[in-house]
Parts: C-alpha cells; structure tokens; sequence
C-alpha cells in the first residue's frame, strides 16, 4: 500500500541519485532516509521507472485529485506520512522500542502540534539523535512493550500515560480518555454511540481502568499519583479530542454536576445530545473540533442553528467553545463564568 519504495530498489531499476532528487519535486515524496511513497504517474518519460512501481492506485488518484497546498493543510494526510515514516524507517537497532508521541501515531492516539520530528524510540542501553531518531536511554520493560507488524513499542494504555510527562497533563488526559474508549468500544462491540450509551457504561469502564490501568501506573518511575488522579476523572463518553480538553478543564475548575452525551428533548421530540450538560444551572457546553464546519454543508449550520433555537426554548444557556479556547483555562473559565455566572456556585468547595 501507498507505494513505498526503497532507495536501493530504484537504483535497481536504474533510477538514478539525481533522477530521485528531480521527481522529488515531481512524483515522489521522500518519507525518511532512503524510503520514499510514489504520489503520481506523472507522464514524463524519465519517470516511467519510478512509475513502475505503482500498485496503489487509489493513493496516486488521490493525489492527482487534491491540490498539494490542500494536502499540506490536511491534517489526518500529515498524520498518515508521519505513521508511514515511523513504519517503514531503515535504521531500528536491537531492542529499540516506539514510545511516547511515535507510538501514539502509530496507534491512532490524537495529538495537536505534533511536527515531523525525530522518532521516538527507548533503548535500554544508549541515546542518540539525529535528525531523523531520537533514542533514549531508559528502560521499558517486558510488560509494557507489544508487537506491532515488525516493530516493538509501549502499549497504548503506557503511551497514553507516558504523554502526560511528554505533551502536559491535558494532552495526555485526552489520550487517556481516547485509550479507554477504544477499549471499550472494542471489547464491548454491541455498543453503538450514536443510540447512546447503556447505563452501565462507565462502570465497565471504572472495571477496566481497576483491571488493566493501576498496575500499569504501578510501573511508572515518576507521576504516579498524578497519573492515579488522572485516570480516576477519566470518561470515556467523550467523543473527540475537544470534548476530552473541555472535560479537563471542567475537573481542572472543580465543578460538580456536568453530564456527558445527554440527549434532549422538547414537546416536537429529539432535539440533540449534548456534549455537556448541567441540569441544576440549565447549561450546556459544546466543544468545537479543530476542523469545525471545514467542508461540510449549509445544511448541516441549518440543523445546528434550530437545534440551538430549540435547546434555548427549552431555558438552557447554550456555551459553544471553540478549540482555541479549550486550550487555556484562564480563558475557558472566563467565557464560562461570564455567560453562566450561576456556576460559580457549584465550584467544589463555593469558590
């Protein structure tokens, strides 16, 4: 799949160092160290090597179809570059093991601001790093490393709580919680979010965090109270990145009473479900994606916006928080405060 080739199979094909370099700027892309992806079949009678080695011809369309600037603003096609490089990297040592922000790629783990920088790899005996691999000299032991095709990294429950000490407790409060609910949408395949949830939920969830989590947090050499801590607020309702940093910053600001995924109703019938909902105040919360009506219709702006006119019919206060602002407290805390003073009151201990 997506084409890749090595440098030493195109200089089998008689390709040579400067023709790679040329088609660089053509119909191929360089992924890391003599490992590239053919993106096109170009047509130009000097490449007709180089084109010989297309077999994914979805991935070639694709390229063909979409500009290159909308490509380099593609947020999930740079994701999908930087997992190919970490797969398809030449120069893996001896009991190398894929940890932190690698691994969470590899493992579909959302991340933001994650430029494409060295590898991450631990090694139980050296460091080093180059453009291209950082190697760390740490430990990972026995039980927190799997298989995964023909490379070694941490598991995506050590991952995730590895990226607490990497990325800041928000961004790995929100892997977490994208760890936990892949688990349990996996394990539990009957369950179909957009019917909702079944009541007992979060107790499968409170049972794998006590089965498969705390031992794992048992291991870390450093923040395993604040791991502890993290782990016990997680919920695994949440359903995009955004939902995950607002839930943290609803814990961070100690406000009792939020639900999640709530759905309501008027006297015509379904209205919407909610990200986040506080009965007792008649609020509710929706976290906005980074891509937010990015490429989606009228139509859709049309439903939210009667949705929206239903729920404040309803007497709720509707507070949509755009990404930006969920990355601040200071200012999500402001906005929320402002427009729902009454919460104040719910903040644990009165403040």
């Amino acid at each position: 799949m997506y084409n890749i080739v090595f440098y030493r199979e195109l200089e089998s094909a008689g390709v040579s160092t400067r023709l790679i370099r040329q088609a660089q700027e053509c119909c191929l892309l360089k992924l890391c160290n003599g490992v590239y992806t053919v993106t096109l079949v170009c047509g130009i009678d000097s490449h007709r090597r180089i084109a010989r080695f297309v077999e994914d011809t979805a991935w070639t369309d694709r390229h063909w179809a979409t500009p290159p600037q909308e490509l380099r603003n593609d947020y999930h096609y740079q994701e999908l570059l930087r997992r190919l490089r970490i797969l398809h990297y030449r120069r893996y040592r001896a009991d190398d093991t894929i940890w932190g922000t690698s691994a969470a790629m590899l493992q579909n783990i959302p991340l933001l601001g994650i430029d494409a920088g060295p590898i991450s790899v631990a090694h139980p005996r050296s460091s080093s790093k180059t453009r291209e691999i950082h190697r760390s000299n740490r430990l990972v032991g026995r039980a927190d490393r799997i298989r995964h095709l023909h490379l070694e990294l941490t598991p995506p429950v050590r991952t995730s709580l590895d990226l607490i000490h990497i990325r800041g407790q928000q961004a790995g409060f929100a892997a977490m919680e994208t760890v936990l609910r892949q688990v349990l949408l996996t394990r539990y395949g009957a369950i179909e979010p957009k019917f909702g949830y079944p009541p007992d939920f979060l107790r499968l969830a409170r049972g794998e965090l006590v089965d498969n989590w705390y031992s794992v947090i048992e291991r870390l050499t450093t923040g395993q109270a604040t791991a502890r801590r993290m782990c016990d607020a997680l919920n695994p309702k949440s359903e995009s990145i955004a939902e995950s940093y607002c839930s943290f910053d609803l814990k961070a600001l100690d406000i009792d009473g939020f639900d999640q995924q709530v759905k309501i109703y008027d006297d015509a019938g379904f209205v919407s479900r909610t990200d986040f909902v506080h009965r007792e105040t008649m609020t509710i919360l929706e976290a906005d994606g980074v891509g937010k009506y990015i490429k989606v219709g009228r139509e859709l702006m049309n439903r939210e916006s009667d949705q929206h006119n239903r729920l404040l019919a309803l007497g709720y206060t509707v507070v949509r928080f755009r990404f930006k602002e969920l990355l601040n407290l200071s200012v999500f805390a402001t906005k929320l405060f402002s427009q729902t003073p009454e919460l104040r009151k719910h903040v644990h201990g009165g403040r």
